[in-house]
């Protein structure tokens, strides 16, 4: 089952999609910016442009997927993921999608609109002022929290 980053063409995201990259199994992305798309593909990650303000779109990138790494930070890329999460949560309502993984300075006050675990990593406080922090023990929880079926 594939494994979706949202933000790939962030510092945290694209970290996290190429780690990821290096397992076996199927990893997507989506990306703003259309000039990162090719170093993620050359790792082998399948990659679609898309600013997540199209649900449809989105949805069509999470179809089959088992975990959503959701890694965007807004189109300034100094934002959170809370930035990005309704426009989120409509894209993975009716898809498969098991298990979502995020970064977030709180827990997200909105409801859930399905049946999937939710696993938040705190969004370290020294990210706040540094847009391209990624932080190599963060990348490596993150990739750990992944754990797909088989």
């Amino acid at each position: 089952m594939p494994v979706v980053v949202t933000g790939a063409d962030q510092p945290l995201g694209r970290a996290v999609a190429l780690e990821l990259a290096l397992s076996a199994g199927e990893v997507r992305a989506t990306v703003r910016d259309r000039g990162a798309a090719g170093v993620l593909r050359a790792a082998g990650v399948r990659v679609a442009v898309s600013d997540l303000s199209d649900p449809l779109r989105l949805g069509a990138v999470l179809a089959g997927a088992h975990t959503v790494l959701h890694l965007d930070r807004g189109p300034d890329g100094r934002g959170t993921p809370a930035d990005t999460w309704e426009w989120f949560l409509e894209a993975v309502e009716g898809t498969d999608v098991q298990r979502i993984v995020t970064v977030l300075p709180q827990p997200p006050t909105a409801s859930s609109p399905g049946e999937y675990e939710l696993i938040v990593r705190p969004f370290p406080a020294e990210a706040v002022d540094r847009p391209g922090f990624a932080a190599p023990t963060l990348i490596r929880a993150l990739v750990q929290a992944d754990r797909r079926p088989g």
